[in-house]
């Protein structure tokens, strides 16, 4: 089972006419490459540490070591960057949870619960500072990020939807619509992996936080709404 984003909800790398260019033994392509990871490394920081909304171009461009005009070849806004950010940590966490479902007992679904949402917290906060862009800093930035953001929980939701309507099939849970139950799933399951990475003073390991999400999708799916 794979879970692939929707071509037009990742940003596209922007490419000039000079790809094979060569300056001092590299490429035009490996230098932007490399210019792409500075920017995307400075604000995966910097978005996490000060905030997406306090953190400025000039800053970003700083950190990077580059200049604002390199910045612009390689993004349009700060928002395109956040976005950026936003897809690559989505993409591998609903991509490591399918993976997970793929190798469990099918027959077990509360393994096959368990596997796939530990797969999918442990790789959202294996990072903290990407758990937290994706988490807290990209919401309400504008209606642009918020549709960009519901593009991803529809993606997440129906990866759930497809599983529950994989029970039903087999008699393992009641056949019904699941639609509702998986946005509130990922909804539950979103907001534990806020609380793994939010300072508190009795922070939550993983392993009770995937218990409790696995606690709640078990019961969601395999009983019938009253």
């Amino acid at each position: 089972m794979q879970a692939a984003l929707p071509q037009k909800w990742i940003t596209p790398l922007k490419v000039n006419n000079a790809e094979n260019r060569r300056y001092r033994s590299r490429t035009t392509a490996e230098r932007r490459t490399e210019r792409r990871d500075k920017l995307i490394e400075a604000a995966t920081e910097a978005f996490a540490s000060d905030g997406y909304s306090n953190t400025s171009i000039e800053q970003l461009c700083s950190m990077a070591g580059i200049s604002a005009r390199n910045f612009y070849e390689e993004f349009g806004s700060k928002e395109e960057l956040l976005h950026t950010l936003y897809d690559d940590i989505n993409v591998r966490a609903i991509e490591a949870a399918a993976s997970a479902l793929a190798k469990a007992d099918p027959l077990d679904f509360k393994t096959r619960a368990r596997a796939g949402v530990t797969a999918y917290l442990k790789t959202m906060t294996a990072d903290r500072r990407m758990a937290r862009i994706a988490h807290i800093e990209s919401v309400g930035v504008s209606a642009a990020m918020e549709a960009h953001r519901q593009a991803a929980l529809n993606v997440f939701a129906s990866l759930i939807k497809q599983e529950a309507n994989r029970l039903a099939k087999i008699k393992l849970a009641p056949k019904r619509d699941f639609s509702l139950t998986a946005i509130a799933l990922v909804g539950a399951i979103r907001g534990l992996a806020v609380a793994s990475v939010t300072p508190g003073d009795k922070p939550q390991s993983l392993e009770k936080i995937a218990a409790e999400a696995t606690h709640l999708i078990v019961a969601a799916i395999l009983q019938s709404p009253a």
